[in-house]
């Protein structure tokens, strides 16, 4: 029996030499430290600003969506499926943007999706009807805001590790405000200047 117990007790001191010694092998990946400040309350800014502008656009799409309906000689489902489209694959995209954040970063991900939904809603001024308008604007745009939105979101975890809480919640909020402060300013600018020049 004694013999038992101590051939029991060598093959754990074993197990446990054999495992200390793995651990002291493996090599180790050093993970940066965010600097909770600096240079990160320039990248909050810009990602606030992001929300405000992308979210207030969206939703300030309401303000000219009569001068579109009566150009395109169209319903008003057909009007609001722009949008619509828009919102879907703006949300959609998240996965697809994750995965690239992943393989190229943020910021170039961020710059990316920025071109193709500025050139998405150029793109859309000149659709002949509005079926075009459903593909530049409510497919491409979608998909190019979404490319711009998630990154906007993710990138303040790399620059706040204890502000990190207060740092989204201030990005996050650029969404409210855009909702609340863009969709005057767009009725604005499309009754002074037109729905094409608005956009």
């Amino acid at each position: 029996m004694a013999n038992e117990v101590k051939s029991k007790f060598e093959k754990e001191e074993i197990e446990i030499e054999k495992s200390s010694k793995l651990e002291d092998d493996e090599e180790y990946d050093y993970i940066t430290v965010p600097p909770d400040g600096g240079y990160g309350w320039i990248v909050l800014l810009a990602c606030f600003l992001i929300n405000l502008i992308i979210d207030g656009f969206v939703y300030s799409f309401g303000a000219v969506s009569n001068d579109i309906k009566s150009f395109y000689k169209t319903t008003e489902w057909a009007t609001s499926l722009v949008v619509s489209l828009a919102c879907g694959f703006y949300l959609l995209s998240a996965p697809v943007a994750s995965a690239l954040c992943n393989k190229w970063g943020c910021r170039r991900i961020g710059i990316i999706g920025s071109c193709i939904a500025a050139g998405a809603v150029a793109v859309s001024v000149r659709s002949p009807n509005i079926v075009c308008m459903w593909l530049s604007f409510g497919f491409i745009g979608g998909i190019g805001m979404g490319l711009v939105y998630l990154p906007s979101i993710v990138m303040v975890g790399y620059y706040f590790e204890e502000k990190r809480a207060i740092a989204t919640g201030i990005v996050t909020a650029g969404t409210g405000i855009g909702c609340i402060a863009l969709p005057p300013l767009a009725t604005f600018i499309f009754d002074t200047f037109g729905w094409k020049i608005g956009l």
